[in-house]
């Protein structure tokens, strides 16, 4: 069973199978990873270091062929950063997002209507996917319909899980040491399908947002 990682902060031990995901702090890129995501945290975000941040993604994605997503990037209302300046960069990596042609992950905390609203303008070709996803059944449904795929980590409403659409969900550890396998059987038990099911069902779902595009 290959239980693909589509988020995580940690080199893994099956590199073929996870997206290691990295910003400017990660210089050099570690080598070990086989598969990249570049992005602006709105938690490491601050005028004086954007220009810098930006510079450095443009780099890579100039560089480095293992770059597949755009991310984490995003809007976070509980952080230090001017909303302003989040917003700038977050339209910032979207259009590098539409220029490579790349899917943009995204980190949201208590931004949804924003997002939403920022998605019904910009008309993006390139698929969202909000990554470590914990709201409710309904909201989960709310965005679905407006076209996002989540990602769900260790923690996550079950019910959120358990109805969302095949083909539009995926799995991820984020920050989390629990094992992706682990995560993948766990989500297999709340949607009653067997954890091979699951993760073919997850893998399809991977290579058209990733690698079949």
């Amino acid at each position: 069973m290959m239980c693909f990682d589509v988020h995580t902060h940690h080199l893994s031990a099956s590199p073929s199978e996870a997206i290691f995901n990295a910003d400017s702090k990660y210089i050099p890129l570690p080598d070990e990873a086989m598969w990249l995501s570049v992005g602006i945290h709105p938690w490491h975000l601050t005028s004086e270091n954007y220009p810098m941040q930006l510079r450095w993604i443009e780099s890579v994605l100039g560089k480095d062929k293992r770059v597949i997503a755009l991310g984490e990037a995003g809007l976070d209302k509980c952080c230090h950063a001017p909303f302003s300046l989040q917003e700038e960069a977050f339209r910032m990596i979207v259009s590098l997002s539409e220029h490579y042609r790349l899917p943009l992950v995204i980190h949201a905390v208590k931004v949804y209507n924003e997002l939403i609203a920022l998605k019904k303008e910009i008309h993006p070709s390139q698929p969202w996917i909000v990554h470590g996803f914990r709201g409710k059944k309904e909201l989960a449904q709310s965005l679905v319909r407006q076209g996002f795929y989540l990602s769900f980590g260790e923690h996550y409403h079950a019910d959120a899980l358990r109805y969302m659409p095949e083909g539009t969900f995926l799995l991820e550890t984020d920050e989390s040491r629990v094992p992706i396998c682990t995560l993948y059987h766990r989500a297999a038990e709340i949607r009653g399908i067997h954890p091979d099911l699951l993760a073919d069902n997850v893998s399809r779902t991977v290579n058209s947002l990733f690698f079949n595009r």
